[in-house]
C-alpha cells in the first residue's frame, strides 16, 4: 500500500483547498483561514489525514541549528579556491630536456583527479569522493563498498596514484594521502 497522492489543487466540499491546508500547517495561511480550518469538519478531516501527529515536532526539527561534519567547511572551500584559481603556492618546476616546465597547482589537481578516477575504473568497488590538494600534497577522499579491505585498497590506491604522478611529474610530484571517507551499503539482492 502506497502513500495517499498529495494534490494541493484538490477542492474541499467546504470550498477551500489542501493547498490552503499545507500554507495554514506551515503558518503562512490568512488568520480568517486558521479560524476557518479549526472549526470546519472538512479542513479538520483532512488535517488529520495531512499531518496526523500534529507539525510541532516538524517545527522544532526545523529550528535545530545543525553543525557541518568536521572538516566540511574547510575543504569545501580549499576546493573551491582551488578550482578557481585561488590556490596557494609557486607551480611545481619540471627539469626538461629544453628548460623547466612550470605545472601550476590548479593543473596538478586536475592531472591527480583524473588520474585517481582511472585508477579507480580499474579497480571497481570504490567511488572518488573528493580530490584536493596542491604542488605540495594531494589528498583523496573515497568511498568503498562494504566488504572490501579497506586499508589495502587505501595504501594501494596511494601507492599507483604516487607511482602515476611521477611519471608525468618526476621529482615534483606531490606527497599523496588517501582516506576512506565512507563505505556504501552492500546492495540488496
Amino acid at each position: 500500500m502506497g502513500e495517499p497522492s498529495f494534490n494541493p489543487e484538490h477542492v474541499l466540499p467546504c470550498g477551500h483547498t489542501v493547498g490552503e491546508l499545507v500554507d495554514h500547517l506551515a503558518g503562512d495561511a490568512p488568520e480568517d483561514f486558521a479560524a476557518h480550518a479549526r472549526t470546519c469538519p472538512h479542513c479538520r478531516a483532512e488535517l488529520a489525514e495531512l499531518a496526523p501527529g500534529g507539525w510541532e515536532p516538524v517545527r522544532r526539527a526545523a529550528g535545530l541549528a545543525v553543525e557541518p561534519p568536521e572538516g566540511l567547511v574547510s575543504r569545501t572551500l580549499l576546493t573551491v579556491r582551488e578550482l578557481r584559481g585561488g590556490a596557494a603556492g609557486s607551480p611545481a618546476e619540471v627539469a626538461q630536456e629544453f628548460g623547466t616546465l612550470r605545472v601550476t597547482p590548479q593543473a596538478t589537481l586536475v592531472l591527480a583527479r583524473r588520474l585517481s578516477l582511472e585508477l579507480l575504473a580499474e579497480r571497481g568497488g570504490a567511488r572518488l569522493l573528493a580530490c584536493t590538494g596542491d604542488v605540495r600534497e594531494i589528498r583523496l577522499d573515497v568511498v568503498i563498498d562494504y566488504g572490501l579491505p579497506a586499508p589495502a585498497l587505501a595504501a594501494q590506491l596511494q601507492d599507483d596514484l604516487d607511482r602515476a604522478l611521477r611519471a608525468y611529474l618526476g621529482a615534483a610530484a606531490p606527497a599523496v594521502w588517501v582516506r576512506i571517507a565512507d563505505v556504501a551499503p552492500p546492495q540488496s539482492s
